[in-house]
């Protein structure tokens, strides 16, 4: 007898698992369709409630009628919040009345029954013990905070004492949401921190817990993903520094600028690296690159408006060192994010930064107008780490930001031949590398080079106006077109031969408006002369070239 192969009893074991699934099926359905028949029916499992589908917003979500979302939810959060007053004014009372042992005992008492009512109607008013969660946290909070604060004569004296207890009670509170990732409670969490610190009106304290709090809601971000509360705390810890910075109004200071800076803009730079470790870290599931952007940027412009308030009030006479620690820290971190971030746009945008920074230090050095020359050579080493970088944001980003400089130098009444000429350089240099490499940087147009030809064809002219004497200003001119006209020859490229036909005509006008009432007859002659037999030549020249492109 011919035995099976091993495929063929695979098959059968296979259409036995088959059919006992099968069989297993259909009873299945007789048991299903026997419970129909007899009229019962079989329960609906609702969802169990997590932290994430409660709603902090006061909802009129009713499963039937609007007068039983009212009755429901609106009058859950109407007993919570008269039951939150209710307690503050009886612990208040018993505290003016002398007893403030018994205030405090009575309020403690009454947040532990708030936590129990939350505790034993979690299951059968699932939405009410939320409310009463939150109560007991907004209760512990606050009643722990007027032990020393909010008093005339406290029960706790000692600021750093009662500074320890609040944050030891901050500290559970933070742990609680972080154990249930509720994403609400970490933010009510962290805004206590914040006015813990105002209240507190003790400098390096606030600073010190403005910036732990930016550190955690980094951490929220890196463990559950949570970049809204990121944005959020961004405004608010930007906000407490300005505030500090304005003497702390809030609690009823006069407002001014501090007298001395304590040493605050240590935490400002620290604020600033907590941030930046946005554009670093490892991307989380569902979380969008514009808000990762949005956060960098948003971080950025925080703190440069802080960081100017500082030094204008500060550092108005020594700001370079710490503008230098910044540009060094931004140009080193752009390096590492083009290597390890995911999203590149991030390392442009500490690059332009770094490089901004530079700038300022550069002119904290040497001042205007003398620093004009150094900034411009520094644009094209911009335009060589776009290069490294394949970043288009950042050639156009310094093409911006070179035109500035160009009409801001133009604006002073001192001229420098060095600046000019190196204006000049760094825009012809930066046209030929951008030509050279647009594929490279994904450049597509022609704008980006024409301003720089363009710029570098009026900083040619001015350079040569004020270098050259005046009575030799149109034959130098004569001579650049020349030189234009060659460059395009060598280089095939029409840009510069439109160049040499605008320098021609510059000088034209050059010579009819400025050198007829400035030299003598004899050299205007021979000016004329040049300059008619080299506008000849080119007339010849496209006359010839025309025939051939023809022919």
């Amino acid at each position: 007898m011919q035995k099976e192969e091993p495929g063929q009893l695979k098959l059968k074991k296979l259409n036995k698992q088959l059919l006992s699934l099968e069989k297993r099926l259909t009873q299945v359905e007789k048991s299903i369709n026997k419970i129909k028949s007899q009229g019962i029916q079989i329960p609906e499992t609702e969802p169990e409630q997590t932290e994430t589908d409660f709603d902090i917003q006061f909802p009129f979500k009713s499963k039937g009628s609007i007068e039983s979302g009212i009755g429901e939810y609106g009058m859950a959060w109407l007993g919570n919040i008269v039951l939150l007053f209710g307690i503050v004014f009886l612990v208040q009372h018993l505290f003016k009345s002398g007893t403030p042992l018994l205030s405090a005992f009575v309020g403690y008492a009454a947040i532990a029954g708030i936590y129990a009512g939350s505790y034993f109607t979690r299951e059968a008013y699932s939405y009410l013990s939320k409310l009463f969660y939150y109560n007991g946290h907004l209760l512990l909070y606050f009643l722990t905070l007027r032990l020393h604060f909010f008093q005339s004569d406290p029960l706790i004296r000692s600021l750093n004492v009662e500074l320890l207890i609040v944050t030891i009670v901050l500290g559970a509170l933070f742990y609680l949401s972080y154990r249930e990732k509720s994403q609400l409670m970490a933010g009510v969490v962290l805004l206590m921190m914040l006015i813990l610190g105002i209240i507190s009106d003790s400098t390096h304290f606030l600073l010190g817990i403005s910036t732990f709090t930016a550190l955690l809601s980094v951490f929220l971000y890196y463990r559950f993903g949570w970049i809204k509360i990121v944005i959020a705390f961004i405004s608010f810890v930007y906000l407490v520094l300005l505030n500090w910075l304005l003497n702390n109004p809030v609690i009823g200071n006069e407002l001014v600028f501090r007298k001395t800076h304590e040493f605050g803009f240590l935490y400002l730079i620290a604020t600033g690296v907590i941030y930046s470790l946005l554009a670093i870290l490892p991307k989380k599931e569902n979380t969008s690159n514009d808000l990762l952007i949005t956060s960098v940027i948003w971080n950025g412009l925080g703190f440069t408006f802080i960081l100017l308030l500082t030094v204008f009030s500060y550092f108005s006479d020594n700001y370079v060192l710490i503008f230098g620690v910044i540009a060094l820290f931004c140009l080193i971190y752009s390096v590492i994010l083009q290597s390890h971030s995911f999203l590149k746009i991030t390392a442009s945008i500490y690059a332009i930064y770094g490089f901004i920074a530079i700038s300022v230090t550069i002119y904290g050095l040497f001042l205007f107008p003398k620093a004009y020359m150094l900034l411009s050579i520094q644009s094209f080493l911009v335009v060589s780490m776009a290069l490294w970088f394949r970043s288009r944001f950042i050639v156009v980003m310094n093409t911006i930001l070179f035109v500035l400089l160009m009409i801001f130098y133009l604006k002073s009444p001192i001229s420098y031949n060095s600046t000019n000429f190196s204006f000049m350089l760094v825009a012809f240099i930066t046209a030929r590398v951008i030509n050279w490499k647009k594929e490279r940087l994904n450049i597509k147009t022609e704008f980006l080079r024409n301003i720089y030809l363009v710029s570098g064809f009026m900083m040619t002219l001015i350079a040569f106006y004020h270098a050259i004497p005046k009575s030799f200003v149109t034959v130098s001119w004569i001579f650049v077109a020349i030189l234009f006209f060659i460059l395009s020859l060598l280089l095939k490229n029409v840009k510069y031969r439109w160049l040499a036909i605008a320098t021609m005509i510059a000088s034209a006008i050059n010579l009819l408006v400025v050198d007829m009432s400035n030299i003598n007859i004899e050299y205007r002659i021979i000016i004329f002369l040049f300059l008619a037999i080299i506008s000849i030549a080119i007339s010849i020249f496209y006359t010839k070239w025309f025939i051939k492109k023809k022919g």
